[in-house]
């Protein structure tokens, strides 16, 4: 026999001393007449209690309930062989609310291939579809934006360039999708489609309208922090932190002053890097970027500066218990429960975070989906931002928008370490180094193979691009690595370079005592390179630049034995074999 389905909740969190507190009861599915033990406690202790007779087939209860000191309340109903605990607390309002910067990283690496199929949906289908059923009939994605629409809970979005980027593709272009056995085209005109494109507008208008903040980040989502410092990817960094910034600008009218950094791995050598694109915040790890700068309890509540930069530093241990722990409800009446835990853990810390804000920042969509669809954390998400909406009209908790607080940061925080929101690159260098190893060769040939191009070339966009696909760090990621999408952006990105450098053409011409260099250039772009030829008794380098589709040459004395090499500009790579000329 199924027992009966028992649901306990009150209309608040959060209560002044003496306030109505509203308790319903409902029991479906009784089958007998049973007792249901009504329990208040405070504090752990008893501080009332009835017997009720719920009567088949339901049993629906409200009572209104003054509450009159200050504590921590449950209350507790017994039935039908289960107890339910509801938690609410008692707290005289303060002068001024609790402020509360909520920031969800709403991302997903681009998961497509250079021939410019996916081999991974994720971008559109946690947009648009019924993962989260039986209580929602869209995926995380389009859900965030249905309920801050609904609640007008203000709170600050990294949506991250390269998810926008997927979904323009797919609005404009339609999309290949590759599966075990065949590929699917979803096309523009895809009814599908239209759940992406409301999840733009909507996105959109709620900045638009001054309810959401959305935060920009690099294009392709690099472990910029580890690139920097290991790789000195400066260019690269900066060219895809301004395409990332008008990524967001040209999907949502957004010129965004707050950056996400990717796995929050920070380095002090990417500061210049965001200023100078007009960066103005970012939100770091409280516990691995503040952690040893901690004095008392309200350090991490603070606004510090940085350079040109304010930071905010997320409550590691309230962003990870809405992470890993309280979205792991699986029922309605458990997400509840851990939605008022949640509101709870943010009032609690209203007393360190008075002339300060408690920041939460997570994923926005892991946690529902991973590993499995769980449509409880999703309700738990509708819980936490109702919850949030009624503590916002009394009063108790503000949420508010990160860019309206950053000119309040005062003190200035000077060195801070070079690590991510996990204390160390292991995820993606080391835990599963056997495979993570190969990964990092192929990307540090591709950054070579770069770097050679862009002496003797320049930009190129194309180029850039299809570095960035090569090193974005979802794929190094030690639970989702991914050789075939790095080995197939690496292998394009070097043979984008070999074939340019493979137009250039060099052809000896001997004349008596002389010999004439000659250089082709069959490439789209101007060559700059440096000829050097070195003999027994010199060595001569000449700095040549020529043009496309067409020759450079130089004439000089035969000297005996021979060789000639040509270079790049600043690091002198050689970018063809040696001539030896005897």
């Amino acid at each position: 026999m199924d027992r009966a389905v028992i649901e306990v909740t009150t209309d608040k969190v959060l209560y002044e001393p003496g306030e109505d507190v509203e308790i319903n009861v409902r029991i479906r599915g009784l089958v007998s007449r049973e007792d249901v033990d009504f329990v208040i406690m405070r504090d752990s202790k008893e501080v009332s209690r009835r017997v009720l007779q719920a009567i088949p087939p339901e049993f629906d209860y409200i009572d209104y309930v003054k509450l009159w000191d200050e504590g921590l309340y449950e209350i507790v109903i017994r039935c039908c062989g289960g107890e339910y605990r509801v938690p609410v607390m008692v707290i005289e309002r303060p002068k001024s609310p609790t402020r509360l910067v909520l920031v969800f990283h709403n991302h997903q690496p681009i998961h497509r291939y250079p021939n410019g199929h996916y081999h991974g949906p994720w971008a559109f289908h946690h947009t648009w579809s019924s993962e989260l059923q039986p209580l929602y009939d869209v995926g995380p994605y389009l859900l965030h934006a249905r309920l801050i629409d609904k609640y007008r809970v203000s709170a600050a979005y990294n949506l991250s360039p390269s998810l926008l980027l997927q979904w323009g593709d797919a609005l404009n272009n339609g999309v290949f999708l590759e599966g075990k056995d065949f590929i699917e085209y979803v096309s523009p005109r895809d009814p599908r489609m239209g759940l992406i494109r409301e999840a733009l507008t909507t996105y959109s208008r709620l900045a638009r309208e001054g309810v959401i903040e959305v935060l920009t980040s690099f294009i392709a989502h690099p472990i910029a922090g580890y690139l920097i410092e290991k790789y000195g990817v400066e260019e690269l960094l900066k060219w895809e932190l301004r395409v990332g910034r008008e990524t967001t600008k040209q999907f949502l009218g957004v010129e965004a002053v707050g950056a996400w950094l990717p796995e929050l791995y920070f380095s002090e050598k990417l500061v210049d890097i965001l200023c100078s694109e007009g960066i103005r915040y970012t939100v770091l790890d409280g516990v691995y970027h503040l952690g040893e700068k901690v004095r008392d309890r309200d350090s991490l509540f603070r606004l510090y500066r940085h350079g040109c930069l304010t930071l905010l530093f997320r409550d590691t241990a309230l962003s990870d218990l809405l992470s890993f722990h309280l979205n792991k409800a699986s029922n309605a009446q458990e997400a509840d429960v851990n939605a008022r835990r949640f509101i709870i853990e943010v009032m609690t810390r209203g007393e360190y975070a008075k002339d300060g804000v408690v920041t939460v920042a997570l994923d926005g969509e892991n946690w529902m989906v991973l590993p499995t669809p769980n449509p409880y954390a999703a309700l738990l998400l509708e819980k936490i931002i109702l919850y949030l909406s009624r503590a916002g009209v009394d009063g108790y908790i503000l949420p508010i928008k990160p860019s309206i607080i950053i000119d309040e940061a005062h003190e200035r925080i000077d060195e801070l370490p070079t690590t991510s929101w996990l204390g160390s690159p292991s995820k993606w260098i080391s835990e599963r180094a056997d495979v993570q190893s190969r990964l990092w060769s192929m990307a540090q040939l591709a950054i070579s193979k770069w770097r050679v191009y862009e002496e003797v070339f320049g930009e190129d966009d194309e180029l850039r691009m299809s570095l960035a696909m090569t090193l974005d760090s979802d794929y190094y990621w030690a639970d989702f690595v991914n050789m075939e999408h790095v080995g197939s952006w690496a292998f394009n990105t070097v043979k984008m370079v070999d074939d340019a450098l493979s137009a250039l053409k060099l052809r000896i011409i001997e004349d008596g005592d002389h010999i004439e260099v000659v250089i082709s250039n069959r490439w789209v772009k101007d060559a700059n390179l440096i000829i050097n030829v070195e003999s027994q008794e010199t060595n001569l380098e000449y700095n040549v630049r020529i043009a496309s589709n067409s020759s450079s040459s130089i004439r000089i004395d035969r000297a005996g034995s021979m060789s000639i090499s040509l270079l790049t500009p600043k690091s002198r790579t050689p970018i063809m074999k040696t001539i030896k000329i005897h």
